[in-house]
């Protein structure tokens, strides 16, 4: 008979929430808790107790711990502490969820297979990622290095993968260093990736292992075959902003700049068309501009404040993760 504490691969899983749906929640759990050992749950919005036992039961065998860092600090501070959780509980890999994510049995061990089989070839893999398919089942675009090989099942190398989903190598993350806390939410994925790729990594999506994922609200669908992910106002501000700021990283590459300074203009009329010229979408982009093109990053408080009666007077912001969140459980973050 297996012991399945010993079939598990040495994983943390780490899920980020903010006013998740409950159920959903518990159902991403439950579906988690033969493939993994630890469970966390990084709740940047409140969770009771009650929902705290739940989500215990959900877990099954898997340990549960819920960090709870007392007020919304983001994406990139929420995988950082999940980073120091995963390396005190002696783990091989971090998988990063969200909280709406659906991953199908099996996702951690078939991704670690792929670590594996890429490192006996001799690459040096950062993360692999599952295949994102939309509603329909249709596989999503990739973000490829070369061209995609004959046999579609093969690893396909990218240059960022979506975080939802992606199995990280601790060691890796440990060379390459933190996600940045400062992009609060939104290419806080693409920057580590491109950092990793600079640094002599490889990032890789393996097509055997499909995840549904919706990008925002839906697609915003343009001629010639052109994408956009419909978003809210709010999160188009972050969007424009640490893109921009992207702009000014040397480990960025220029193929990656270009490509976004050609789109800006046609991004822009989009979706001021799209959200049909209202008051919070003019602001939103206006300010992602003007604090993108200055470095302003951190929370995006001032996101919908008129920027035609801003003060220019904020303080820029740091990097800093802040102090780390108390941990519900036998380990601390």
């Amino acid at each position: 008979m297996i012991d399945l504490a010993e079939s598990r691969t040495r994983c943390v899983a780490g899920i980020v929430i903010y006013r998740p749906q409950f159920e959903a929640l518990e159902r991403l759990v439950a579906s988690l808790a033969n493939d993994v050992s630890t469970i966390a749950v990084y709740a940047n919005s409140p969770v009771s107790g009650a929902e705290q036992q739940a989500l215990e039961a959900a877990a099954g065998r898997a340990e549960l711990v819920v960090l709870r860092p007392g007020l919304n600090r983001g994406l990139g501070a929420a995988y950082n502490a999940l980073r120091q959780l995963a390396e005190a509980c002696g783990s091989e890999f971090l998988l990063l969820l969200d909280q709406d994510s659906q991953p199908r049995p099996g996702l951690v061990g078939a991704l670690a297979a792929t670590h594996r089989d890429l490192a006996a070839r001799g690459e040096r893999v950062a993360v692999v990622g599952p295949q994102p398919v939309d509603a329909a089942g249709e596989a999503m675009r990739l973000s490829t290095v070369e061209a995609l090989p004959h046999a579609q099942a093969a690893p396909v190398r990218t240059r960022f993968v979506i975080s939802s989903g992606s199995l990280i190598r601790l060691d890796a993350l440990a060379a390459i260093g933190d996600f940045r806390s400062d992009y609060f939410i939104d290419a806080i994925d693409i920057e580590w990736c491109l950092r990793a790729g600079a640094a002599g990594y490889s990032i890789w999506v393996d097509p055997a292992v499909s995840m549904p994922h919706q990008l925002g609200r839906g697609i915003i669908r343009l001629p010639l075959g052109l994408l956009l992910t419909d978003q809210p106002a709010r999160r188009l501000y972050t969007y424009i902003r640490n893109q921009l700021a992207m702009l000014r990283l040397p480990h960025v590459p220029m193929s990656h700049k270009a490509k976004f300074v050609v789109s800006l203009p046609v991004r822009l009329a989009a979706h001021l068309a799209h959200h049909r010229f209202s008051r919070d979408c003019v602001a939103a982009l206006l300010n992602g501009l003007a604090d993108g093109a200055r470095n302003r990053l951190g929370p995006p408080d001032r996101a919908l404040i008129p920027w035609w009666g801003r003060s220019t007077r904020f303080p820029r912001a740091t990097n800093a993760a802040g102090s780390a969140p108390a941990a519900d459980g036998r380990h601390a973050a």
